[in-house]
């Protein structure tokens, strides 16, 4: 008989992907996204090059009795998912290096060739300010400077794409030179006032890096305050209203942060126990100086010893913050249940932020 297994891939509040293992070959991939006591909607992708035309069924009769469980366990009214047997015809992923693109892609290569020439004459040195590439620093511009370039070492690059006398419009990239935002700003004297619209609903902080990366675009000396209203699915989701003086203590702020950054300790963090339904855990996370209120819930599927599960964060804290509370939940784990690996998936309002593997080479 054949071994057909799921085994988890990424796991979060609202859905999770599997890969298909048929005889312990990946064969394609289950995707749901739920809403307990409410919807699934998914689909099962099977390569046509990876799995006989006769073994097809058993593998789907073995995912649609995994799906059908999951609906019971999650008392699901509507479910629909979707079944394919084909070859990919492209795959999006992230990349460290931007590979060229296929033939497949040449629209796609046409446009990231555009965004290459409009940022050419701008982005020439990624260790200078955009506005200051052609000038020299001093020494009453440094906190403006070293506001705008701690904004681009963070992964956004801004472009004029309109300009007049009043009116501006830049477009803001990340390094892989995806479009992150659209910004449109009016210059009413000394006051800057203007629309930044998302291709993505935005984190706030996402918000800010693109704020003070417009606004150090921006000469000091003539502009006293900015209005921003954040814009996603043609509704207002923020607006941020700012003086100069603010900028410059942000701008102080950041140095400060730089100069006295801290790695998080042990003993600030504590992880309970609330929970045990057998093959799944749950921990609330406390923090020493947030008082009795847990900061985060731990939910882990001990199921097999391929350990899987996520943290649903009150706030989305630090990277260090998060990997030393993984670390923590995994000291926790210990004393419950032998494993090989941990895959933990980090949630901020819904939102996957992070997510870390950690792997054991000896039983514990």
């Amino acid at each position: 008989m054949a071994d057909i297994s799921l085994t988890p891939d990424l796991k979060t509040a609202g859905g999770e992907v599997c890969d298909i293992l048929y005889n312990g070959e990946f064969v394609g991939t289950l995707t749901l996204v739920y809403r307990e006591s409410d919807r699934m909607k998914g689909s099962i992708h099977l390569e046509q090059q990876s799995i006989a035309e006769e073994s097809k069924q058993d593998v789907y009769d073995r995912v649609q009795a995994y799906v059908q469980n999951l609906v019971d366990a999650l008392n699901i009214d509507q479910c629909e998912v979707t079944a394919n047997c084909s070859d990919y015809d492209f795959v999006i992923a992230t990349d460290h290096v931007i590979q060229p693109v296929t033939e497949q892609s040449e629209l796609a290569e046409r446009v990231y060739e555009n965004f290459q020439e409009q940022i050419e004459y701008d982005w020439v040195d990624d260790d200078a300010p955009l506005s200051m590439i052609d000038e020299e620093e001093s020494a009453d511009q440094t906190q403006w400077s070293m506001l705008q370039q701690h904004k681009q070492d963070k992964g956004y690059e801004l472009v004029i794409v309109g300009e007049s006398r009043n009116h501006v419009e830049y477009q803001i990239y990340d390094r892989e030179a995806d479009l992150v935002a659209e910004a449109s700003l009016r210059l009413y004297g000394s006051e800057v006032i203007g629309d930044i619209t998302w291709s993505f609903d935005p984190f706030e902080d996402e918000m800010d890096l693109v704020t003070e990366l417009i606004v150090a675009d921006f000469n000091e000396d003539e502009t006293d305050s900015f209005v921003f209203h954040m814009m996603y699915n043609g509704e207002t989701i923020d607006t941020i209203e700012l003086t100069h003086l603010d900028v410059l203590d942000l701008s102080d702020e950041m140095e400060a942060d730089e100069e006295f950054d801290v790695l998080p300790n042990r003993d600030d963090y504590s992880i309970v126990l609330a929970r045990d339904d057998g093959d799944t855990l749950t921990y609330e996370i406390y923090e020493q100086s947030n008082g009795s209120l847990p900061i985060g819930t731990a939910t882990v599927d001990v199921s097999s010893r391929q350990l899987t599960g996520f943290i649903d964060f009150r706030e989305p804290g630090s990277p260090d913050d998060r990997e030393l509370i993984a670390t923590l939940l995994l000291d926790e784990l210990d004393k419950e249940k032998e494993y090989e690996t941990f895959n933990v998936s980090m949630l901020y309002r819904n939102k996957l932020i992070d997510e870390i593997l950690f792997e054991t080479e000896q039983l514990h």
